[in-house]
């Protein structure tokens, strides 16, 4: 059984673990109605900022306000934000339905800049690099995104309480490392069997987190990292996960991260521009 977030038929948005037990939550408005949302980045930056997000992703919100866009994105096995320095023109929120397509306008564009502007989310969305412009539709069902303020309720409760607890899950070892030996994990899942289920471990009194994945007879794989800055119990804690753990670890920044963690519970990590969680596996 796999940990994960999901809404009820009635429409009451609710956070279910593991069976153990459900409440509702507020359902938080997605985003402010504006005029116009506008916003100028590098064009580089943003195809980099976009290609940092799962390659599967179909659409996108993103929020714009101050001098940063942001996007959340929340499905069964993980919760991503990450943020990014912008020219925020008018802030609001930018709806994209065909991401693909966005890549392939920005991959091609050869202007320093990009501009996206939309008068709603449900209006057509208007990009201009150079003198090449890309309108496409858009809708209010962001499907990556329908999830996250749900999630965030939880992520910014754990960050409340000091990374002490997350939902029900108490969160008992906190360390800082490097995540370079993580993101590279992504591209070695190929080298066990697909089924196998990873298992993260920490040892403060060690100053050691650790990742196995496999089996003695048809391959495992192995991550040893040292920790600095630990706090939490001089025993091994320890969840276990299924295949999605490596290519989730891949939308870590490279650089270095604040981990938060328990026994049987779910990853927290924390960096400057992006907060991840990866859920459990259940049962494990």
């Amino acid at each position: 059984m796999i940990v994960g977030w999901f809404a009820s038929n009635e429409g009451e948005v609710l956070l279910r673990w593991q069976g153990c037990f459900s409440f509702p939550l507020p359902s938080p408005s997605y985003y402010e109605v504006i005029d116009m949302c506008k916003i100028e980045l590098n064009t580089k930056t943003l195809a980099t900022f976009i290609a940092s997000f799962p390659k599967t992703l179909k659409d996108m919100r993103i929020m714009a306000a101050g001098a940063r866009i942001a996007v959340e994105v929340a499905y069964a096995h993980y919760y991503v934000r990450k943020s990014e320095p912008a020219t925020v023109h008018q802030e609001g929120a930018l709806h994209i339905t065909a991401l693909d397509k966005v890549t392939k306008f920005l991959k091609a564009a050869k202007g320093d800049t990009v501009v996206l502007r939309q008068t709603s989310p449900t209006k057509p969305l208007h990009i201009e690099s150079g003198s090449n412009k890309l309108q496409l539709p858009s809708s209010d069902d962001i499907e990556s995104a329908n999830k996250a303020p749900i999630v965030r309720n939880i992520v910014e409760a754990c960050a409340n309480s000091g990374y002490s607890s997350f939902g029900e899950y108490e969160l008992s070892a906190h360390a800082t490392l490097m995540t370079t030996d993580l993101i590279a994990l992504g591209g070695m899942k190929s080298l066990i069997a697909k089924d196998s289920q990873y298992k993260a471990r920490i040892h403060c009194g060690e100053g050691e987190f650790g990742i196995v994945a496999g089996k003695a007879s048809s391959g495992r794989i192995f991550s040893s990292i040292e920790v600095i800055d630990s706090d939490g119990p001089s025993a091994t804690v320890q969840s276990h996960f299924g295949e999605w753990l490596p290519e989730c670890l891949a939308y870590l920044d490279d650089e270095g991260t604040r981990l938060h963690m328990g026994d049987n519970a779910p990853l927290v990590f924390e960096q400057n521009h992006t907060t991840l969680v990866i859920v459990q596996e259940a049962d494990a």
